[in-house]
């Protein structure tokens, strides 16, 4: 397959801008993509104000607009397996679920807890079987929610409440779910910056039970896996939910690693990929292609899609500077390339 646009510069022009200002998104904060590129969705702030932020779906050559209320910046987007609806997680610890076949339904969600903050970027989606989790790092919580009922599966403050406070298990703003949505992963932060304890946690959610609210709450089962890794921004569970791939940073790296989940390393050494600017505190989504975790990066100029497993370049391609967005296909076989300046393109993988 060649190089095939998704989406001209002009789709993504606010139709109405403020008198002397260019209609042209001042960047694109996040992009989403079905496997079989029928849907594209792309969020974009406006140069006027920074977080203004409109969500758009082209479909067939369509473009449809989905307002975000309240200007908030969109982190994260991710579309349901099938292309049926999509997830964004914002700023201000706010989700919103848009219903895209049929009436277009908007959910407003909320992480449970209060507050929220704009500026914190680390927020994160995670689809697996009919749930969806999300995390946010301001609150340091992980939910998993009912696709269907918008009912909360699993919440870890209620799933950990009674630790004690050294014990508490919190997630650092990064989730994933496996396949078929038995497994959750998240980030947990160091418990003290004098000991290197970094990890992620996988939780089992197969197993549930109602309590008195009604919603399903898991029985807690859970592990925590070191990784070697002081910041984790992207998790990824394999088909099979049997291994991890993980990728963050460390000072002055960029690094990656895969956590056999059956057999785990005592102390990993993650690979490290030699990234023009070490990434830290951007969300990142690695996608599984067959047993390969590979991974975008945008860096100055550029996007790359990485090996997670060997640290070497699967494909890179030179982009119009830093404003843009750059997602993977679920099934890891096609790049996309969401810019201000160029459109929305799609690049085959080898």
């Amino acid at each position: 397959m060649s190089v095939r646009r998704l989406a001209a510069p002009e789709d993504l022009e606010t139709p109405h801008p403020l008198p002397a200002r260019s209609p042209v998104p001042q960047r694109i904060t996040a992009v989403a993509v079905t496997t079989d590129l029928s849907r594209t969705a792309i969020a974009t702030a406006a140069p006027w104000f920074r977080e203004y932020t409109e969500v758009l779906v082209v479909a067939d050559g369509a473009v449809t607009r989905l307002a975000v209320p309240d200007r908030r910046r969109v982190h994260d987007l991710l579309f349901d397996p099938d292309g049926s609806a999509l997830t964004a997680m914002v700023s201000g610890n706010a989700i919103h679920r848009w219903v895209l076949d049929g009436t277009g339904e908007r959910w407003p969600l909320g992480m449970p807890g209060s507050g929220g903050s704009r500026d914190l970027p680390l927020a994160q989606v995670a689809f697996g079987g009919r749930s969806f989790a999300t995390a946010n790092a301001f609150t340091q919580n992980v939910v998993v929610w009912d696709a269907q009922t918008r009912s909360v599966r699993q919440d870890i403050h209620a799933t950990f409440k009674d630790l004690a406070y050294d014990d508490r298990v919190v997630g650092e703003g990064t989730v994933a779910l496996s396949a078929d949505g038995s497994r959750l992963a998240f980030s947990r932060p160091r418990r003290s910056f004098m000991t290197k304890d970094e990890g992620v946690v996988v939780l089992e959610i197969s197993h549930v039970q109602e309590n008195d609210g009604g919603q399903a709450i898991g029985d807690g089962a859970y592990a925590e896996h070191r990784t070697g890794i002081s910041w984790v921004n992207g998790l990824a569970f394999r088909p099979d939910g049997a291994a991890l791939a993980v990728v963050g940073a460390r000072p002055d790296q960029t690094v990656a690693t895969v956590v056999d989940l059956n057999d785990p390393a005592d102390a990993p050494e993650p690979v490290v990929l030699p990234t023009d600017q070490r990434v830290d505190r951007i969300n990142l989504r690695p996608v599984w292609c067959g047993a390969e975790p590979r991974l975008p990066i945008v860096d100055r100029n550029r996007v790359t899609v990485w090996n997670l497993t060997s640290g070497s370049t699967v494909l890179s391609v030179d982009v119009p500077g830093p404003r843009i967005a750059a997602t993977l296909t679920p099934d890891g076989r096609t790049l996309v390339i969401a810019s201000p300046d160029d459109g929305v393109y799609a690049h085959p993988l080898p």
